[in-house]
């Protein structure tokens, strides 16, 4: 269908991935980097979400709810962690950005419109091992209380007028 509804969108990128390459050399890279690809693609079936788009050291993806993006993050950044710490000289530190709202689907799958952008404008904004949520995220998953919040920033958002105020997650 060309409407796909409200949605939850993650984008996560690899912090520093072009430095990371070349440090660990073309062969090392492609090995690490399948290993990234295997952990986040296991914790997406894991919860449910659609990879709507690879971006090369990253992902593009959509989940029907909020708490089910929230999830996939949290077990994702705890499984990359997991990896780094057994494998010290290999580990990449992951940045996200979830966002929910209403998106366009295009002919070829992928998602677009404000909401995708504000998503990804939001991971460009966190750190590596960080996972960032629009302030609507976090008011769609706090009433149970089972998700724990750092302090809120405001950032501006590239393209996108005004600050916005954004959340990270404590895992």
């Amino acid at each position: 269908p060309s409407d796909p509804g409200t949605v939850t969108i993650v984008f996560s990128d690899i912090e520093g991935s072009t430095v990371r390459a070349v440090e660990l050399g073309d062969v090392r890279w492609h090995e690490v980097l399948s290993i990234h690809n295997q952990i986040m693609r296991k914790m997406l079936a894991r919860h449910h979400g659609i990879e709507t788009h690879s971006l090369g050291d990253g992902f593009m993806m959509c989940f029907r709810s909020a708490r089910s993006a929230i999830g996939f993050v949290i077990d994702a950044q705890r499984a990359l962690a997991a990896y780094e710490s057994a494998n010290p000289l290999d580990g990449l530190r992951v940045r996200a950005g979830v966002h929910t709202g209403e998106a366009v689907l295009g002919d070829n799958g992928d998602l677009f419109g404000r909401h995708v952008i504000m998503a990804s404008r939001i991971a460009d904004q966190a750190a590596g091992g960080e996972v960032l949520v629009s302030s609507l995220v976090r008011e769609i998953v706090d009433t149970r209380g089972d998700v724990l919040f750092g302090s809120p920033r405001s950032v501006a958002l590239k393209g996108l007028s005004g600050d916005h105020l954004v959340h990270p997650i404590v895992y």
